[in-house]
This record gives C-alpha cells, sequence and structure tokens, in this order.
C-alpha cells in the first residue's frame, strides 16, 4: 500500500487483504466494475479501471464493503472486523 495526502491505495490484491479473509481481489474488482454504471448503488465509491495496475483508494473500499453488507432495513448482515456501521 502506499500513502498520498492522507490517504492509503493499493492494488485489489492488498485492498482485500486488508479488509479481511472473507474479500478477495476479484470482489474488489468487480466493485470497481459496479462503481461505473450509474443505476448501481455502488455508482462512483470506487472508481477503477479493472484491468491492469489500478489503485484503489482504502478508504472507499471500506465504505463499498459497507454498502456491500448494508441490507435493505439498514442494519448489517455481518459486522466486519468488530465494526459497527452507523444505522445497525
Amino acid at each position: 500500500m502506499i500513502s498520498l495526502a492522507g490517504h492509503h491505495y493499493g492494488t485489489a490484491a492488498q485492498i482485500a487483504h486488508a479488509l479481511g479473509p472473507d474479500i478477495t481481489a476479484a470482489r474488489v474488482r468487480d466493485w470497481a466494475r459496479r462503481s461505473r454504471h450509474t443505476d448501481d448503488r455502488l455508482h462512483g465509491h470506487l472508481p477503477g479501471r479493472g484491468r491492469g495496475v489500478t489503485w484503489y483508494c482504502h478508504d472507499q473500499a471500506v465504505h463499498v464493503e459497507m454498502l456491500t453488507r448494508t441490507t435493505g432495513r439498514g442494519r448489517t448482515r455481518v459486522e466486519a472486523h468488530g465494526v459497527r456501521y452507523a444505522g445497525s
């Protein structure tokens, strides 16, 4: 991971490793692909090309992980890494 302007960036594999054992590099790349579609709830949250070496912002990945773990009723399915998210 690298630090730039107070934010950490990493490859899909590095971000997946930082988020925990149930997140894979393929999942991070999938989030980036989904974030490009305007009709997806992840739109704009984790931009990335999805091929070649792409650096993802760790802060954005944490937010996307929270969005994907939140049900429609505002509760989380899983409290990842002992962190409670707003609304849970």
